[in-house]
């Protein structure tokens, strides 16, 4: 399955310039003691740095998901160059080293996808990679939730039939 959300990472990027475009209007005009608004000025400036703030902390808002084939590939991108607070990501594994996901609801609507992998770097034995997916709908994330877990069940039986054949020999 393939799942990629390319229009949403136009429209936050537009909508990224926009505000951006907005404080910086609004903070040459306080510098120059030029009053439009008379006080609305610094509100504006102050509601769009604080949207600014808040698509920052949703993270990125393209996702890339596709499970097709032996690999599962996955990937976060930024949609405007000055986004801070926000890492790129990009993550391509073997199916088979699946071993859960968790989909998180975490502060303020973000939602984040935790993958837990099969790792044999670390002492645990699993490794955790995060996704940031708040600007998915609902339904992509439904699909995402069934096409993981398919690859899950798929992991289970592959371990159940390969125990059954050792027993067997």
């Amino acid at each position: 399955m393939k799942l990629q959300n390319t229009y949403i990472k136009q429209k936050v990027a537009f909508i990224n310039i926009m505000l951006l475009i907005v404080l910086l209007i609004c903070l040459m005009l306080n510098y120059l003691n030029i009053n439009i608004l008379k006080k609305e000025d610094d509100i504006i400036a102050i509601i769009s740095l604080l949207a600014l703030l808040y698509m920052s902390y949703l993270g990125c808002p393209y996702f890339k998901y596709d499970s097709e084939g032996e690999t599962l590939i996955l990937k976060n991108e930024k949609s405007f160059f000055p986004t801070f607070l926000v890492r790129e990501k990009q993550s391509d594994f073997p199916k088979r080293k699946l071993k859960k996901f968790a989909i998180k609801n975490k502060f303020l609507l973000k939602k984040r996808l935790e993958i837990y992998i099969f790792s044999t770097r670390v002492q645990t034995g699993q490794t955790k990679i995060y996704f940031d997916i708040s600007y998915l709908t609902k339904k992509q994330i439904k699909d995402l939730n069934i096409s993981l877990n398919k690859v899950i069940n798929d992991n289970k039986q592959f371990l159940e039939e390969k125990q059954r054949k050792q027993i067997e020999v």
